[in-house]
């Protein structure tokens, strides 16, 4: 009874599967491309690989690249280039509709604007985190560089009293001679007054 339930359950996924894919293909529009023999033979490469329809690929591959391009429009004309394609997506999907024999189609409103905030919040980040980088790059250099260090001055080596003697009589040589007069002086007249008194004393005898 259990095996039958889950067969069941499996022709129950594989009906909305099928459902699913339908409706999926009644939601687009068919393009034709053009391409060369070597873009075409990748795809057929790719598709191969991972059992896929050609068409699928290629289906998936312009999506993305189409996201890819739109990111790389500069900030001001892509958000209006975003308004414009959600605007033209209503129309195009009643257009759908109507050529593949369906009452309406579903599409994701404002899916071109959502895309654009994205990229938008992205950016931000990138930026944020540059200057962040930026700021620790500087802050480690300024760590890096030494600090160049002050010259001590000079000092003059301390003059011995000997030395500053010499150099008073060098730079002021009237100012010794000064000095040494009165010694001189003193010396003369205690030299008469031993004479007088000599003479006094022989004088007397």
């Amino acid at each position: 009874m259990t095996e039958t339930t889950q067969t069941h359950a499996l022709i129950g996924k594989y009906y909305e599967e099928e459902r699913e894919q339908r409706e999926k293909e009644l939601s687009l529009a068919e393009l034709k491309l053009r391409l060369d023999a070597n873009d075409l033979a990748m795809l057929s490469m790719i598709a191969r690989r991972f059992r896929k329809g050609r068409d699928d690929v290629a289906q998936e591959v312009l999506s993305s690249a189409l996201l890819d391009l739109f990111s790389c429009i500069d900030a001001s004309e892509r958000k209006l280039m975003a308004r414009d394609a959600d605007d033209a997506a209503k129309s195009i999907a009643d257009s759908i509709a109507e050529e593949n024999g369906v009452r309406d189609v579903e599409f994701r409103t404002g899916y071109w604007t959502q895309q654009d905030r994205q990229i938008a919040k992205i950016e931000k980040q990138r930026e944020k985190a540059a200057k962040q980088a930026e700021k620790e790059a500087s802050m480690a250099n300024k760590q890096e560089t030494p600090k160049p260090q002050a010259e001590e001055p000079a000092t003059a080596p301390e003059a011995t009293a000997e030395d500053s003697s010499n150099e008073e009589s060098t730079h002021y040589p009237e100012t010794s001679a000064i000095e040494k007069a009165p010694a001189a002086l003193e010396t003369q007249t205690e030299a008469a007054n031993e004479y007088d008194e000599e003479q006094q004393t022989a004088n007397a005898e």
